[in-house]
């Protein structure tokens, strides 16, 4: 069964954690010559990627729910991510 209270308790603990991770990583592939709407496509990918992996190996869903709300989180990281990254480049531009 589905806990939205489980769920976001989770998001609270590990989005620290991944979205540091996931900004250090889409910093890497700009170093390797991703650029533009490439990396910020790429940092919601990295997000979606690194966060089910997360929410795996601290939950390990068993249910076709429990993969949702793996891939929910994956997609959180990864548009939260993608957002900051997007932001931080306008403001680095201004």
């Amino acid at each position: 069964m589905f806990d939205i209270k489980e769920f976001f308790q989770t998001i609270t603990i590990l989005a620290p954690f991944t979205m540091g991770l996931v900004m250090a990583l889409v910093t890497l592939w700009g170093k390797f010559g991703v650029s533009g709407k490439w990396q910020l496509l790429s940092s919601l990918l990295t997000g979606i990627v690194v966060g089910l992996l997360f929410y795996y190996f601290t939950n390990t869903p068993e249910s076709a729910v429990e993969w949702f709300s793996a891939g929910l989180f994956g997609l959180i990281i990864g548009l939260t991510a993608s957002g900051v990254y997007d932001a931080v480049k306008e403001a680095a531009g201004k």
